[in-house]
C-alpha cells in the first residue's frame, strides 16, 4: 500500500512540475510575442506568470 501511494505522488508531483514549467514557456512566448517595438501591444493573456510574478 505504501509503494502504490509513493507512485502516485510521484506521478503527481511530476505532472504538476510538467504544467508549472509549461505554463512559464508559454506566458514567455505571450511577452515575446507582444513586446515588438513596432506593433507591441502589451495586451498578456489573463493569467500569464510573468506578469503575475512581476506585478
Amino acid at each position: 500500500m505504501k509503494k502504490i501511494i509513493f507512485k502516485i505522488a510521484a506521478k503527481l508531483i511530476t505532472i504538476i512540475s510538467i504544467l508549472f514549467i509549461l505554463w512559464i514557456l508559454v506566458s514567455w512566448a505571450d511577452v515575446v510575442a507582444h513586446n515588438d517595438p513596432v506593433t507591441g501591444s502589451a495586451k498578456y493573456f489573463r493569467g500569464n506568470a510573468i506578469v503575475l510574478f512581476t506585478e
